[in-house]
């Protein structure tokens, strides 16, 4: 049986996975930054998450006059790439880093109450990576705040049902 909810769990991660990227390809925008920033969210478009591993710290380091509009895009890149290759607890604080930094960037513009639907991609990425190192509790919050986001599709909304259920088999 635990197998069998770890395998579920792996397969609707790696699912979820797949429909940010694409989301993320969709939505090329460039975001006037330092070169190194450009080449790890390059990186991270195109899947390299070995390269945004390496090179991500370093522009974190890094600070400039516009540090507010590319930081969360970095923070969540770092945080996607090392969930991608299985270091949950690193992901964790990137990925709520990124989130909060997101939030905080739209605060006082139109765009602060809708949040944008990429971000419940990325919350239920948290909340995997939450439940895979036994936070369930928070996993479940973030879950949960991944369904409360307007713009949610069809799609993304099973894949959290998916995991909640799931989170719920295992408690």
């Amino acid at each position: 049986m635990g197998i069998a909810v770890t395998i579920l769990i792996a397969l609707v991660a790696g699912a979820v996975w797949a429909v940010a990227l694409r989301g993320l390809r969709q939505r090329r925008q460039v975001l006037p930054a330092p070169r190194p920033v450009s080449r790890v969210l390059k990186a991270y478009t195109a899947g390299r998450w070995d390269a945004v591993i390496s090179n991500g710290p370093a522009c974190l380091e890094l600070h400039s006059s516009d540090e507010a509009r590319w930081r969360p895009a970095v923070e969540l890149a770092l945080g996607h790439a090392l969930a991608q290759r299985d270091r949950w607890a690193e992901a964790i604080d990137h990925l709520e880093s990124g989130l909060a930094l997101q939030a905080a960037s739209r605060v006082g513009t139109a765009a602060a109450s809708s949040p944008d639907p990429a971000e419940a991609k990325m919350r239920h990425m948290l909340g995997f990576a939450l439940a895979t190192t036994g936070q369930s509790a928070e996993a479940r919050r973030q879950y949960e705040r991944a369904l409360e986001i307007a713009g949610n599709d069809d799609e993304v909304i099973r894949r959290v049902e998916s995991s909640l259920k799931a989170l719920d088999s295992t408690a």
